[in-house]
This record gives structure tokens, sequence and C-alpha cells, in this order.
């Protein structure tokens, strides 16, 4: 039987409680094809909120696309020895890990594995939920000092990463939502962009 993600991030919680630093090569291994996942939302949650983060968007962005192309195309992506070997912060992890336990409780009560098959069996659909996720984080990358110019890609990230992590259809369509709102937002912004571009133009020949 397939174990929820809450009790393997609980009982990875416990072992960092015996004054013993997790490194990030266990931490994959024992959430196995979901690593890249949990990854993926653990990445993006810096970003939910509404204010930019220009200098540090951009190569957490960067990481981002990287884990969505290898989600794309199939393939576990080769992670550097040193990477592998790292040992993360214990208190910080496990502070981490407390809050993860605890949303991961409470989103398991509330979905329904399964739920929505044709977004959550069919290979062709979770290409394209991948595809979303590197169009995302490509997104992500742009420095851009626009209010929610980080949060909206960010929320499309976190929401397809639950959705593969919780395989509950409606997850990956709050993702489409988000999707919408991201491509409505930054048309926006390119045409504000423009517009503003033209004005200067005309200005500066004396139009």
């Amino acid at each position: 039987m397939e174990r929820n993600v809450s009790d393997i991030l609980e009982e990875m919680r416990h072992e960092l409680k015996r004054d013993r630093r997790l490194r990030v090569g266990e931490l994959l291994e024992a959430l196995r094809d979901k690593g890249p996942f949990f990854i993926l939302m653990v990445l993006s949650v810096p970003f939910l909120q509404p204010i930019a983060l220009p200098g540090v968007s951009t190569p957490f962005g960067f990481v981002l696309a990287l884990l969505a192309i290898g989600i794309l195309i199939g393939q576990d992506l080769p992670m550097p020895g040193w990477i592998r070997r790292y040992a993360l912060p214990q208190r910080g992890v496990s502070l981490l890990f407390r809050g993860a336990v605890a949303l991961f409780r409470r989103l398991e009560r509330w979905s329904k594995p399964r739920r929505m098959p044709a977004l959550t069996a069919s290979d062709g659909a979770l290409k394209g939920h991948a595809l979303l996720m590197l169009v995302s984080s490509v997104l992500l990358m742009l420095p851009l000092p626009i209010p929610f110019s980080n949060s909206l890609p960010a929320y499309v990230v976190a929401f397809v990463a639950l959705g593969y992590l919780l395989r509950d259809g409606a997850l990956f369509l709050l993702a489409y939502v988000f999707a919408l709102l991201t491509g409505a937002y930054f048309a926006l912004i390119a045409v504000v962009g423009i517009e503003g571009l033209q004005l200067l133009t005309r200005k500066a020949w004396g139009g």
C-alpha cells in the first residue's frame, strides 16, 4: 500500500529529533518518485506572497524549470553528489517538516486520490501539467519588481506539485485556474509596458 506523504515526513521529522542531520539524498530516497514534486512545492512557497522577489526568483525559477523538464521528459534528473550529500540545517528543517506534516494531514483529509481521473491518470494530461509548471517557472525567473509577478506562477507550480503528490485532479484544476489568471496578468503587463514605451518614444521625438 502506498504511504501518505505526511507519514513519510513525520518519520523523517522523528529522525531529526535524534540530533541527526538529514541529507538531501536521504530526503529524495525516502520520498522516492514524490521527491521532485515535494521539492517543487517547497521551493515555490517563498513566492506565494504578493511582493515580488526579483533577485531570488531567477535562480529559484531556474531550478524549478529544470525539475519540470525532468518530469516532462520522464527521466530522473541526475543530482550532483555534493547536493545529495548536503546536510540540511536541523532546526530549520525540523520546523519546515512540522509545518509540512500539519499541512499534508489536512490536505489528505480533504483530498480524494484519483478524483477527476482525466486529470490524474492520463499520461498526456500529466505531461501537460509538467509543461504548465515549466512555463510558470520561466515566468517566475523574470526579474519583474511588480506585485503578483512571482506569486501567480508560484501558485501554479505549488498546486501542480500538490496534485502530483496527492493524485487529486481538483488540485490540478486549481493550478489551471491560476494559470489563466497568470496569463491574463502577464498579458496586461505586456500591454501596459508596450504602451508606456510608445508614449516615451513619442515624447522623445517631440510627438
